[in-house]
């Protein structure tokens, strides 16, 4: 009896530690969003669907895009309601030509661009502030 009494008692601790990480793991679920990464084909075809949304070209293996990044995380974590993608340009082969092609422009890298039905309605060379990067959107894109 004094067995079964203890092993209820460790088996509650151990449900009630489960409710707890559980409880942080739906938190974490419901509070973050992150951008979505996208490949070159997928881009091409919002773009052909004549869709709206923000896309940052960049290469992530360069330290600027990297701090980027996180701002872009900040962002889409507290406007969750923008569609918002990532396009790495890393391993790339005749990205100026993509680019002149699909947006019709030439770009130093990261770049943000604001597309609305399938057209470049703004764009904006480097990595921005949290702030910065607030504000462009939300002059051009809502």
């Amino acid at each position: 009896m004094e067995f079964i009494k203890k092993f209820a008692k460790e088996l509650s601790v151990f449900g009630l530690v489960l409710v707890v990480f559980l409880g942080l793991f739906l938190y974490r679920q419901a509070t973050f969003k992150d951008y979505k990464t996208i490949k070159k084909s997928e881009l091409t075809q919002m773009v052909e669907d004549k869709k709206d949304f923000v896309v940052v070209l960049g290469d992530s293996s360069e330290a600027t895009v990297q701090g980027y990044q996180s701002i872009m995380t900040q962002y889409t974590t507290k406007n969750r309601k923008t569609p918002f993608y990532y396009l790495d340009t890393k391993d790339f082969d005749n990205l100026e030509k993509y680019v002149e092609k699909t947006f019709k422009t030439n770009v130093t890298y990261p770049t943000t661009f604001i597309i609305k039905k399938g057209e470049v309605v703004a764009q904006k060379e480097g990595s921005l502030q949290y702030y910065s990067l607030y504000d462009f959107i939300k002059e051009n894109f809502s």
